[in-house]
């Protein structure tokens, strides 16, 4: 059974593995519950449940029984736990906690060593080091291919391929059909869905249209394959942007009523996960309780057992309070089965509205979008369409800020956003759209915001972006922007300049994009001086 579990769980089979291990977990001794308990940490991880996965993984790491193997690869599951949450200095400290592990058994390598590089690859790759997460994932290849490490060889690839994402475009495609000839080798229809999507998006971003959808085709294909509803998602979500950008709204409109159909379906099947562990939680707790008590009873037996007279008396005593604490337990179990259909009513109901919140929002700005282009291709005159540009990249700029925070009945007002990558998905935008090429050079620190402050920063980058492509006279030379963002005390400073010769923007102080500059400015609580088109601009940030 463990072996089937291993490979279910190769293959992505998560759902499968749950079942079977939630069904056998109480037929078989501690130490193999052990076992279990540590692949069921890494089915709901891979299911999104992370609170639970965390749970889990500190019950196994607080029992004594744990073997330094299973610790291994607990603290490789929660590295990932706290990266895919933000907690960069937590997600550190359980990959060193993990490389400690390899140096006192250094035997533990062969089969957990190439997963280890690729999480500590990605760490650093998350938090801006991108020299040194290419280096690990290649040190990562080398390992594999030492020990004929077949599983994880693809995953390899496919990480050297995002390291390449912005520097080498010919060596990200190289090594996006390298992984996907080895998924194909392991038939790992699941990977494979999910290489056919990476090599679409790695064509539309390229704006070759064609060759994406034939490779969203091929995903759509074999989708039927997959058990997996989000990977099934984001394959039909892939195909809705290309025939958008085609001009095919009804087409795009149709795709994307079926992507968010099955992130629909996959997001019921996680709150019936959720409640199924809620219940399997309660009933360890009641077998950890039950064991205590029982250790309790005995130790209680062995210090009274001096005479056969007392004994009798304290058999009598524990029998009356065993019985008395069982009718206790059945009477909490029917409360707490009471509380939970209750819980799970009030949860759904949150939970849909939280959602329909989430899709009208995207949806109406989607909406918005659309509408726009659509005005601009009746528009004759260039200054109009000039505007609904600049009103596109404004929307478009509130649109990436929603896709970076997620309104779930999980997370409140206080949730923070990193700078990097919105601002990163700005300028991305700018370079896909523009019809200038220019080169961005960026110093950002990692810094957190909260929505409402994000938004407006987001706001003020894209107008100053858009003047530079605008405005800013370069002769033959490229247009460079160059952004400096940085955190000093309580406050922070925002540097940006381009090598544009001349400003002609400067004189027009009634400017729409100078008013919106003003305007997020003074949103921020900050102030700017101006030099030309070179902005600093100083704002407070109080830590959280």
């Amino acid at each position: 059974m463990k072996q089937d579990l291993e490979r279910k769980i190769v293959y992505s089979d998560f759902k499968k593995a749950l079942y079977i291990i939630n069904e056998n977990r109480e037929r078989y001794t501690d130490a193999k519950k052990n076992e279990l308990d540590v692949m069921k940490v890494k089915i709901l991880t891979e299911f999104g449940l992370y609170d639970e996965a965390f749970k889990l993984s500190q019950n196994l790491l607080d029992n004594p029984q744990i073997k330094e193997d299973q610790k291994l690869k607990i603290h490789v599951e929660r590295a990932l736990i706290y990266e895919i949450n933000d907690d960069h200095k937590s997600c550190y400290s359980e990959l060193q906690k993990a490389e400690a592990i390899f140096l006192k058994h250094p035997e533990f390598k062969v089969k957990n060593y190439t997963n280890f590089l690729i999480r500590k690859s990605s760490y650093y790759r998350v938090n801006g080091f991108s020299k040194k997460a290419y280096e690990l994932a290649l040190h990562a290849k080398k390992y594999a291919q030492s020990v004929n490490d077949k599983v994880n060889m693809p995953v390899v690839e496919l990480i050297l391929g995002l390291g390449n994402r912005k520097t080498n475009s010919e060596s990200e495609l190289r090594h996006y059909n390298r992984a996907l000839y080895l998924y194909k080798q392991l038939n790992h229809y699941e990977a494979v869905i999910s290489m056919f999507s990476n090599l679409s998006y790695y064509y539309f971003r390229k704006k070759e249209y064609k060759i994406a959808n034939i490779y969203i085709d091929s995903a759509i294909t074999i989708s039927s394959k997959s058990n997996v509803l989000d990977y099934k998602a984001n394959v039909f979500e892939i195909k809705s942007d290309i025939l958008e950008k085609q001009n095919k709204a009804d087409s795009a409109l149709y795709y994307y009523k079926i992507a968010s159909e099955l992130y629909r379906k996959y997001s019921g099947e996680q709150k019936d996960l959720k409640i199924k562990e809620l219940e399997t939680a309660y009933n360890f707790d009641k077998e950890k309780a039950e064991k205590q008590l029982l250790k309790k009873d005995i130790r209680s037996t062995r210090v009274l057992n001096t005479t056969l007279f007392i004994s009798i008396l304290v058999l009598a005593f524990f029998t009356w309070k065993i019985k008395k604490n069982e009718r206790k337990i059945e009477i909490q179990k029917q409360k707490i089965s009471e509380n939970n259909i209750t819980l799970k009513a009030n949860v759904e109901e949150k939970q849909f509205l939280v959602q329909e919140l989430n899709h009208r929002v995207k949806n109406n700005l989607a909406v918005i979008l659309s509408l726009i282009d659509f005005q601009k291709d009746q528009a004759k005159n260039e200054n109009y369409k000039s505007i609904f540009d600049d009103l596109h990249q404004r929307i478009k700029t509130i649109t990436i800020a929603h896709e970076f925070y997620t309104y779930s009945v999980n997370y409140n007002d206080n949730d923070l956003i990193e700078v990097t990558n919105y601002i990163n998905k700005i300028i991305e935008s700018h370079q896909n759209s523009a019809l200038r090429n220019f080169k961005y050079v960026n110093e950002i620190e990692c810094i957190f915001f909260n929505v409402d402050k994000i938004l407006s920063l987001g706001l003020l980058v894209n107008e100053l972006v858009t003047n530079s492509i605008k405005h800013a006279k370069s002769g033959d030379v490229q247009l460079v922007i160059h952004l400096k963002l940085r955190k000093t005390n309580n406050e922070v400073e925002l540097s940006y300049s381009d090598n544009g010769t001349v400003f002609n923007f400067e004189n027009n102080n009634n400017s729409l994009g100078l008013l919106i500059i003003e305007g997020m400015v003074k949103q921020l609580k900050g102030n700017y001086t101006r030099e030309k088109a070179n902005y600093k601009i100083v704002f407070p940030h109080v830590g959280t």
